[in-house]
């Protein structure tokens, strides 16, 4: 199921759940969970609208969050801007300001920025939207707030060692101890993503790399949690085949840590 697929059968519809990561009557949760996206140019109204579809999965996938105190909602600023040229850097995305609490912190501002040189060839292509899913999770916490000093869910090899989602790998993984973290790619895709095939796939959309049929796992939403948001129970994901040929890009993040995404094509 790629992740287009998903968005036609989740908004508008509860389907049924198939892995309960949380306690959604626990005591201090909050369900406020908001994505503002604030556009400043250099974005059409189709484009736009993909940003719009980003948000509304996502706030479908989290609801609320863990800590009593939270619930002050994300605001991201939009836009699509000259960087470099066709087919270099793509976009640049990351967390501007967080809330430090004694259980977690949060993203509370993050930034955007979409080359304008390949906006329209994207657009066209289908994979803006897979591209803006995958950054906004970068600007939700995915990655960037792993780090010991934030909420501390990697190992001392920077393997990906946080409850909820290490179960939810072990689904597949009953062995596994840690969900494997890229440790290549340079800066910017090392440490900040799944390593590629074995945290989801090879078309999983965290990934370092993104191809046309991108899915997401149930290994990435439960991570979620472990970043003190609450997951709606209500949803199921199915991994899909691995396909024999990809076409990827190298994804990356900037802001609070500043990264960058090239495109690249793996040998």
């Amino acid at each position: 199921m790629n992740l287009k697929s998903i968005y036609a059968a989740l908004i508008g519809a509860v389907l049924s759940a198939s892995y309960l990561i949380n306690n959604v009557a626990n005591a201090g949760v909050i369900y406020d969970f908001d994505i503002k996206v604030n556009f400043y140019g250099g974005l059409t109204n189709s484009q736009q609208s993909i940003f719009s579809d980003a948000e509304n999965l996502w706030e479908f996938f989290i609801v609320g969050y863990r800590d009593e105190f939270a619930g002050p909602g994300l605001d991201i600023s939009a836009s699509g801007q000259n960087i470099d040229g066709v087919g270099g850097t793509l976009g640049q995305a990351g967390i501007a300001y967080g809330l430090f609490l004694p259980s977690y912190v949060y993203a509370t501002e993050g930034t955007m920025r979409i080359d304008s040189a390949d906006l329209l060839s994207m657009e066209t292509a289908g994979s803006l939207f897979d591209i803006i899913m995958h950054e906004m999770a970068h600007v939700i916490g995915f990655g960037i707030l792993w780090i010991p000093t934030l909420n501390d869910l990697l190992d001392s090899a920077g393997n990906y060692i946080g409850q909820y989602g290490l179960e939810a790998y072990q689904l597949s993984n009953p062995e596994a101890i840690f969900v494997p973290v890229e440790q290549d790619g340079g800066q910017g895709t090392a440490g900040y993503h799944w390593n590629e095939p074995y945290g989801g796939g090879l078309s999983e959309l965290m990934t370092g790399w993104l191809d046309p049929n991108t899915t997401i796992s149930l290994t990435t939403i439960n991570s979620f949690a472990d970043l003190g948001y609450v997951i709606n129970p209500n949803f199921s994901v199915e991994q899909v085949p691995e396909p024999s040929t990809l076409v990827i890009f190298a994804l990356a993040i900037m802001g609070l840590f500043s990264r960058r995404y090239n495109k690249q094509y793996r040998n």
